[in-house]
């Protein structure tokens, strides 16, 4: 099981930087997969906070480097800085490893014994990481989204498409007052839960969708290795409006869970 939380976190950033001072900022975001799925995503930003409320929900408070992650149907959730919940996953991922090795015959043992020694083989390999080729392609092509006007920029790594932003303008990032120095420090930390994409967290990637040097990304589009749209991601709705702080608060009657215990409703969810 794997908890997604770069495109989120993304989204987040993207509109933080373009909040301003007075108020905040309700959008609605939705997502459609290759096979048709849908998600919806309504995001919440003001004052150094940020809230995504989708198939999972997702705090995060700049100002004190905290993130919480709350699962509605349960009223659980848990909460603490990236380093925590990274250290927790890995806590947590090797208890429920050692209760599953308990569970196998000697046989079964050996060959997951095996199989994960190539894993933590492979994953000791350098990377091409720092190899790989990012290119951003500003076009021509502009469309009316959620009300703007944005225009299409490309990504292409290592010569083949892998993402096209429409990008406003209108909504300028750099118009606010927010303490950049703190959303990037913790846009680092969070990067180390996941790597799924190595060219996400390329300098050329970064200045674009989540710095956001040119404007907000009202959508974008991300292709597979043959060329085939993975999924769609559309801003429906963007409203600038007073929010008020207990949005950002985990609710009454919520119950907070250890990692482990959380990553074991998250499985089961």
């Amino acid at each position: 099981m794997k908890i997604k939380t770069t495109g989120l976190l993304s989204a987040l950033i993207t509109l933080f930087l373009a909040s301003e001072v007075v108020g905040g900022w309700v959008t609605e975001e939705v997502t459609t997969y290759g096979e048709g799925a849908r998600d919806t995503t309504i995001c919440y930003l003001q004052k150094n906070k940020a809230k995504t409320v989708g198939s999972k929900t997702m705090i995060l408070d700049f100002e004190k480097g905290m993130i919480s992650f709350l699962v509605r149907e349960h009223k659980v959730y848990w909460s603490g800085t990236p380093d925590e919940w990274l250290q927790g996953m890995e806590e947590g991922q090797k208890q429920m490893e050692e209760a599953q090795l308990k569970r196998m015959t000697p046989e079964q043992r050996e060959a997951y014994t095996q199989y994960m020694k190539q894993m933590n083989e492979q994953a000791e390999k350098p990377t091409r990481e720092e190899e790989i080729a990012v290119e951003v392609k500003r076009t021509s092509e502009q469309a009316t989204i959620a009300g703007h006007s944005g225009r299409k920029y490309q990504i292409w790594v290592d010569g083949e498409l892998k993402e096209e932003l429409w990008v406003c303008a209108e909504i300028d990032p750099q118009g606010d007052e927010t303490d950049r120095d703190k959303v990037e420090q913790f846009t680092k930390a969070m990067t180390g839960l996941s790597k799924e994409d190595s060219y996400e967290s390329s300098p050329e990637y970064m200045k674009i969708a989540t710095y956001m040097e040119q404007g907000y990304v009202l959508k974008s589009v991300t292709y597979d290795e043959e060329g085939t749209r993975k999924h769609v991601s559309e801003t429906t709705k963007a409203e600038n409006k007073d929010i008020p702080a207990s949005e950002f608060s985990v609710p009454g009657g919520y119950k907070r869970l250890s990692t482990a215990e959380f990553l074991g409703v998250m499985m089961h969810n």
